[in-house]
């Protein structure tokens, strides 16, 4: 064999690979658009926040949305009212619709006759709603905070008469437009 026509038969086989490859690579080429967003992101003031009021335990503080440490001492056969437990507070200048629920995630609800979370207008003493906090699944809906003002949560505990101890540990869920 002549090593030219060797040289040609490798050059056309190396040739023929590279047209198929550009013919492959062409017909599966994918078309693109694009699209954009132009934006922005400011930090404002939060639309509503909570403040602890007269009556809060001590120790208890506000961490952003999360009232933490609010731990409630009651004494035996003494019924406990926190008026001025807590604000919820609207910032802004629009109305805010809210739901509230109460669950329970330790403890015995049985050492309580009553444990009750009041939200009610500090103003005119009005009580909005009430949850039972040892009640399962309380939930209160469509309530409403007008704007830039302020609402109160009270809470109401009465521990079985003659109960020496007790302990029960719940979390509530403010949820708003």
């Amino acid at each position: 064999m002549n090593l030219n026509s060797i040289k040609n038969k490798k050059s056309l086989k190396i040739i023929t690979l590279l047209v198929a490859s550009l013919l492959i690579a062409a017909a599966s080429a994918q078309v693109y658009s694009y699209m954009y967003i132009q934006g922005s992101a400011t930090i404002t003031t939060a639309e509503l926040s909570w403040e602890l009021g007269t009556t809060a335990p001590t120790g208890t503080t506000v961490n952003g949305y999360t009232v933490e440490n609010l731990n409630f001492s009651i004494p035996e056969n003494t019924f406990k009212n926190y008026t001025d437990c807590l604000h919820l507070v609207n910032n802004d200048g629009s109305d805010h619709d809210f739901d509230l629920s109460t669950a329970v995630t330790a403890g015995n609800t049985s050492k309580f006759t009553t444990f009750d979370l009041v939200v009610y207008d500090p103003d005119t003493n009005m009580g909005l709603d009430r949850l039972s906090v040892i009640g399962e699944e309380s939930t209160a809906s469509s309530l409403t905070i007008t704007a830039l003002d302020t609402l109160a949560i009270r809470f109401e505990i009465d521990p079985l008469t003659n109960e020496t101890d007790g302990y029960l540990a719940f979390t509530v869920q403010l949820i708003y437009e």
